[in-house]
């Protein structure tokens, strides 16, 4: 993402900071009798882990930029701070323990596509039988789909995101196409699938 390159993390958190959760981290997490573990890939300040903490989850929240941990941890309210855990790391070389639910929204994209196939078998090796994936993955279309270089962001066809869900249970599959502004302000093409699968 291009427009990311040497912009302020912390400017761009407090842009999001009064966003509502993604529908697909809440969906997931609504399918559950009951809050469990859940692994935030690229948590970013919250948007997710904070409202998943506010109903009864153990939240890990992974995220390579400082930025986001310290937003994160500031806040989050002094009484769920022990059910949070947090890992300043890349996501893709972060290791967890075996979790309800993973929630990566708008984040594995960002994954270098060498990483791409071992991070995406982890997430569904770990979790538990009957757990969930929540995310997005973009499409070919997207103004950021620029698949020349190791270092771009992954974009999918619609047929090849099924294909990658081909031995789990869907539960959401939704595809976004439109014109639009990015959080920073900028006109783009948006082009995402919205992901909410589990694993049987």
């Amino acid at each position: 993402m291009s427009e990311d390159k040497g912009a302020s993390w912390a400017a761009y958190y407090a842009k999001l900071k009064d966003r509502p959760p993604r529908h697909t981290a809440m969906f997931a997490a609504n399918r559950f009798d009951a809050p469990g573990y859940a692994v935030d890939l690229g948590c970013g300040a919250g948007r997710d882990a904070l409202p998943l903490l506010t109903r009864g989850w153990h939240v890990l929240g992974i995220d390579k930029q400082p930025d986001a941990i310290t937003a994160l941890r500031a806040s989050t309210p002094t009484i769920l701070l022990p059910k949070l855990e947090v890992f300043n790391a890349p996501f893709e070389d972060a290791d967890w323990r075996t979790p309800d639910l993973v929630v990566s929204s708008f984040a594995l994209p960002l994954t270098p596509k060498p990483a791409f196939p071992a991070l995406w078998l982890k997430i569904w090796k770990t979790l538990k039988p009957g757990g969930r994936f929540a995310g997005q993955l973009y499409g070919e279309r997207d103004t950021w789909a620029c698949n020349d270089g190791p270092d771009e962001l992954l974009a999918f066809s619609r047929a090849e995101c099924l294909k990658l869900l081909d031995a789990q249970q869907i539960e959401l599959f939704e595809e976004e196409e439109h014109p639009g502004m990015t959080p920073r302000g900028r006109s783009k093409h948006w082009h995402i699938f919205h992901i909410v699968a589990r694993k049987p």
